[in-house]
C-alpha cells in the first residue's frame, strides 16, 4: 500500500479542501453529519450497552460518511444510504475495528491501574467527590510522580490508538484493507505525514475555539462536516487509490 508524504502546507489544504467538498453540497452534508452524530447519540442511550455498541458501530458510521465525501468528491447525486453503506460493504471488518478500539482502551486502563496503583484510585476518587479546582490540584500534587507517570502513559496510549484509528475505517472500506493491516497503515500514515498533521491540527483546534463562541453551538452544526470532510481529503492524499497518477499539489 502506498503511503504519501507530504509536506507542512498540507495541514492547511486539507481544511480548505474539506470545506470545499461541503459547498458542493452544504445541505446534504450537514445534514447527513448530524444524522450519523444522532445515530451515535441514540447508541449510546441502549441500557448497559449504549457505550459498547456505540464504540462498535463508530467505525461503521464513519466509513459511511467517507462515502459521502467520495459522492461530493465524484460530483454523485448523494442519497441517505451512502450514510449507511458500511452495513453493507466490509461491515464485519468495520467491526472488527470497534473491537480493536475497545481492546486499545481496556490495555490503555489497566496499564494506567497497573502504574499508577492505590494513588491514582484516591486521585480519582476525589475528582468524583469534588468539584473545586484548589482541592483537586492539592489531590494531584499529593498522588506523587507514579499517578503522572501513569496518566501519561494512559494518554500515551490513547493518542496512538486514535491514530491507528483515524483512517483505519476508508483503508478497510476504499481499499479492502483487513483490519490489523488499516490500523497499522493509519498510524504509519500519521506518523510519516507528522508536520501536516500538526498544522492540520492547531487548525481545526483554532476553528473549533471560535466557532464554539457561536450561541446555541451553532458551531457544532459546521465543525462536524468539516471534522469529516476533511479527514476524508488528508486520507485521499495520503493514501493513493491504486493507478492513481500523483498530481501536482494545489496551492
Amino acid at each position: 500500500m502506498e503511503i504519501r508524504k507530504l509536506n507542512a502546507a498540507r495541514g492547511w489544504i486539507w481544511v480548505k479542501q474539506g470545506y470545499q467538498l461541503i459547498m458542493r453540497n452544504p445541505l446534504m452534508s450537514v445534514t447527513f453529519a448530524l444524522v450519523g452524530a444522532l445515530a451515535m447519540f441514540a447508541a449510546l442511550k441502549v441500557p448497559l450497552l449504549g457505550p459498547l455498541l456505540a464504540v462498535l458501530l463508530m467505525p461503521v458510521l464513519v466509513a459511511g460518511y467517507m462515502r459521502v465525501c467520495r459522492a461530493l468528491e465524484e460530483d454523485e447525486e448523494i442519497e441517505l444510504t451512502h450514510l449507511f453503506e458500511g452495513f453493507q460493504k466490509h461491515a464485519a471488518r468495520l467491526v472488527a475495528l470497534g473491537c480493536f478500539a475497545m481492546l486499545g482502551i481496556l490495555v490503555a486502563s489497566i496499564a494506567m491501574v497497573f502504574i499508577g496503583g492505590e494513588a491514582l484510585t484516591k486521585l480519582l476518587e476525589s475528582f468524583q467527590s469534588t468539584s473545586d479546582p484548589q482541592l483537586l490540584a492539592e489531590a494531584m500534587w499529593a498522588a506523587g510522580s507514579g499517578v503522572a507517570l501513569s496518566l501519561l502513559v494512559g494518554f500515551t496510549l490513547v493518542i496512538i490508538l486514535m491514530l491507528a484509528l483515524q483512517y483505519a475505517p476508508m483503508l478497510v472500506f476504499f481499499n479492502d484493507a483487513p483490519p490489523f493491516t488499516a490500523l497499522r497503515a493509519s498510524l504509519s500514515g500519521t506518523l510519516r505525514n507528522l508536520m501536516p498533521y500538526t498544522v492540520y491540527s492547531l487548525i481545526m483546534q483554532v476553528i473549533a475555539l471560535l466557532l464554539s463562541m457561536l450561541p446555541f453551538n451553532i458551531g457544532l452544526i459546521i465543525l462536524l462536516p468539516l471534522g469529516f470532510t476533511s479527514l476524508y481529503v488528508s486520507y485521499r492524499n495520503i493514501f493513493p487509490f491504486a493507478g492513481e497518477i500523483q498530481t501536482a499539489q494545489p496551492s
